[in-house]
């Protein structure tokens, strides 16, 4: 999409990096806002470009946090998952 708002391959696999270990959580990485969040509707988090180097957070089909600048962006999605109770320390995997 012409209206992708940030560099969406290199976002993708930065998130996939920091959250790949979260079993049966889903996070939707979009370009842009026009058509983002309705393309994401069955993920569970929803990373979404909301203006220039801004990025909306959505939990399901819910936009909750607004404007948060890119370089911010990955560790707000983490705390977001965090407040929902859907992460696990990646460390904690496989222990028993």
């Amino acid at each position: 999409c012409g209206r992708t708002l940030f560099d969406l391959q290199t976002t993708t696999q930065r998130i996939r990096e920091k959250t790949g270990h979260l079993k049966g959580v889903k996070i939707a990485i979009m370009g842009c806002i026009v058509n983002g969040p309705g393309e994401m509707a069955d993920a569970d988090f929803g990373y979404v470009g909301g203006a220039p180097s801004k990025i909306n957070l959505y939990v399901g089909k819910e936009c909750v946090r607004y404007n948060i600048p890119e370089d911010e962006a990955d560790d707000r999605l983490i705390d977001l998952i965090k407040e929902h109770g859907k992460w696990v320390d990646p460390e904690k995997i496989g222990a028993s």
